[in-house]
């Protein structure tokens, strides 16, 4: 009966070894295919942001390409909510889209301008204006383009400056400072 019991305890230490080599096997199985999910995981959001960058040096590139200038996407962006470099690229990603996205776009644009326009702030406020100050005209154009505009003060030019940009007339306001300065 000893050796029946020596059997027997020998029998159930080799059974557990057993089990515990099969649960060891099983769990390094897990893991490799977790490894092998993660590296896909990985792989596949690597090959994600390479489309997505390519993707958008082309919606940038359409936005260079097209009629569209700086001061149409800093309008849009503040009427977006998005960064200037973004506006730039949903511009272009509207272009490549072509037709309804466009004909949208040019929507998008004219009330991004009455948007900013209501919101421009008056010659008698003597804070600078967010459009004008992001520009390359300084006080001394301002001053130049009050006395050919006819405006009383710089700050009516600027505020006639700031306007401008917003509509996308930055070519009105080189033609009137050559003609100032003339």
């Amino acid at each position: 009966m000893k050796y029946n019991l020596k059997f027997l305890l020998l029998s159930v230490s080799v059974f557990i070894a057993s089990i515990a080599a099969s649960v060891d096997t099983v769990l390094a199985q897990s893991v490799t295919q977790i490894d092998r999910s993660s590296q896909w995981n990985i792989q596949h959001q690597s090959n994600y942001n390479l489309i997505a960058k390519r993707d958008r040096k082309k919606e940038i590139n359409a936005f260079f390409r097209s009629g569209y200038d700086y001061w149409d996407a800093r309008v849009l962006a503040d009427y977006w909510g998005q960064s200037i470099d973004q506006s730039k690229a949903r511009i272009g990603r509207k272009i490549m889209a072509g037709g309804r996205a466009v004909a949208i776009l040019e929507q998008f644009l004219v009330d991004a301008r009455v948007q900013a326009l209501g919101s421009t702030r008056s010659s008698l406020n003597r804070n600078p204006y967010r459009f004008y100050s992001e520009s390359k005209y300084n006080y001394q154009d301002a001053s130049d383009l009050a006395k050919f505009w006819g405006d009383r003060t710089p700050l009516d030019a600027k505020l006639r400056i700031e306007r401008n940009l917003i509509m996308g007339n930055d070519e009105i306001i080189e033609e009137a400072l050559r003609f100032a300065r003339q």
